[in-house]
């Protein structure tokens, strides 16, 4: 069975999520309303939040994974470049992420957007959602 993941992630990076899991059912959301709804509508496997999310801001979709009780993972991906947005501002990005119960973030521009980093990107996202499920 194809593990099932909600993507709120901005449409120019959709594409590039599509390559990264194709054995995967993503279901693409373009508004905080819409992420509600998918959450509530089917169990996921994984949630994806992308930085740059079009109707909302990462914020306030990350609110409305954690007003739900769930017991899947949720990572945050950058997929386009910030103007200012250097090592420090990262590492500070990744602590605060941590601290709002986000477990993962991932930088998709540190990765190439090939065959092969796309596929160490889909093993990085299964080893993800694999301790979620030794741990439930």
């Amino acid at each position: 069975m194809a593990a099932r993941i909600v993507a709120a992630v901005s449409p120019d990076v959709q594409g590039r999520i599509r390559a990264i899991l194709v054995d995967c059912e993503v279901r693409f959301v373009d508004t905080g309303a819409e992420l509600a709804r998918a959450l509530d509508e089917a169990p996921c496997d994984l949630v994806l939040v992308g930085l740059h999310f079009e109707e909302s801001s990462a914020l306030a979709a990350l609110e409305q994974v954690f007003s739900r009780e769930h017991n899947f993972p949720v990572v945050c991906v950058r997929g386009r470049p910030f103007q200012r947005l250097d090592e420090r501002s990262l590492h500070g990005l990744r602590m605060a992420l941590s601290e709002l119960g986000v477990g993962n973030f991932i930088d998709l521009l540190q990765y190439p957007d090939d065959p092969a980093g796309n596929a160490h990107l889909a093993a990085a996202l299964e080893r993800v959602m694999s301790r979620r499920l030794r741990s439930a």
